[in-house]
Order: structure tokens, then C-alpha cells, then sequence
């Protein structure tokens, strides 16, 4: 949105000069000026206009570019709040798993943006699993900075902790789900490979 902003006031800028030019330094009539002025704008509004993309293409190329466009911006302040949650957190066990869950969002938003005819199948992951882990990461940077030491609040570390753990375990088998036409194409070349091998005899 700020591109875009930034795009409309510089064509507008641009046509103004363009019609001042016109009518005061070349004497031309005001509604020709204020014509071109006008068509100037248009043109440098869709020339300057960002194109808005989807990994390397084009959202408006995409079927139903613009609504899996705001998924993954969706998807994206969820990673972005479970990488800043993660840089909060002190104990080591939680980190790497913190760390853990980082790693699997961010190839997944990878895979997403490269494979965007994948991201509805992704909704379940980006719309509850990933919204749950930047919650849950959260409440537990929360309750750290509380400082309490509580049996209440040791017994919510430990629930959120087997939490974090279940989260990673829900994330590997989401990722493996949306690559599933990848994955069966890599065990068929695979076995392909290995049949090959094996009817010429190789070692």
C-alpha cells in the first residue's frame, strides 16, 4: 500500500508539472493541457503501479491472485510473531523447539510462495496450526517475563511446553500433506532409479 501511495503522488506530481508546462510555458489551451495533464496521469499511475506478486508471479496471472495474496500475508505476521516470540524465550529446551516450529513455517511459506495453486490446501496450517503457535508462543514469553514460580504457572510451562512439541509434530505431517503430489513424484523417481539399477546390475 505504501508503493502504491508513493507511486500516485509521483504521477501526480508529474502530471501537474506536465500541465503547468502546457499552459504557462508553452501557452497551450487549458482543456488540451488539462486533457493531457489527466491521460499523463493515468498512464504513469499504471506504469508505476507496483505488481504485486505471488513468489515470482503475478497476482493478477494467479486464479484468485488477490485472496491467496492476503492468506500469505496472514500467514507471514504469524511467522513473523513466532520468530520474535522465539528471540524472547531463556530456557534452551524451548528455543529449540521454538526454533523448531521457525524453521518448518518458514519452508513452508517458502514452498507456499514458489507453489501458490498450493496455499488453499494450506489453510488448516496457516489459519489454526500456525495461528495457535504464535499464540502459545507468546503467552509463554508472557508468563516468563511474569517471573512467578508458582506449582500453577510450573504446570502451564510444562502443558505449553508438550504443547510446543505436538505443534512441531502437527507442523511436519501439514507440510508433508500440502507436498504430498511432490512427494509421490519424488518416491516414484526414486523407484524408478532403484529398478533401473537393480535390472542392469549395479552395484
Amino acid at each position: 500500500m505504501k508503493n502504491e501511495t508513493i507511486s500516485g503522488i509521483l504521477s501526480g506530481i508529474i502530471a501537474g508539472l506536465l500541465f503547468l508546462i502546457l499552459l504557462f510555458l508553452l501557452r497551450w489551451n487549458i482543456v488540451i493541457a488539462l486533457l493531457l495533464a489527466a491521460g499523463s496521469y493515468v498512464g504513469l499511475s499504471l506504469l508505476l503501479k507496483p505488481r504485486r506478486k505471488i513468489g515470482s508471479r503475478d497476482v493478477e496471472d494467479i486464479p484468485h491472485g488477490e485472496e491467496l495474496r492476503r492468506m500469505l500475508d496472514e500467514a507471514r505476521k504469524d511467522f513473523d510473531a513466532i520468530a520474535h516470540a522465539m528471540n524472547q524465550i531463556y530456557d534452551e529446551k524451548v528455543w529449540q523447539q521454538a526454533k523448531r516450529l521457525k524453521l518448518l513455517s518458514e519452508n513452508i511459506l517458502q514452498y507456499l510462495e514458489e507453489h501458490p495453486e498450493r496455499i488453499h490446501d494450506a489453510s488448516g496450517f496457516i489459519d489454526y496450526y500456525q495461528d495457535t503457535a504464535s499464540m502459545l508462543l507468546q503467552g509463554y514469553v508472557d508468563l516468563q517475563k511474569s517471573g512467578l514460580d508458582t506449582e500453577e504457572a510450573r504446570q502451564m510451562r510444562e502443558q505449553m511446553e508438550h504443547s510446543f512439541n505436538t505443534l512441531n509434530t502437527a507442523f511436519e505431517l501439514q507440510f508433508q500433506r500440502i507436498m504430498r503430489d511432490e512427494l509421490v513424484d519424488i518416491m516414484f523417481s526414486i523407484t524408478d532409479q532403484l529398478m533401473y539399477l537393480k535390472a542392469n546390475d549395479m552395484p
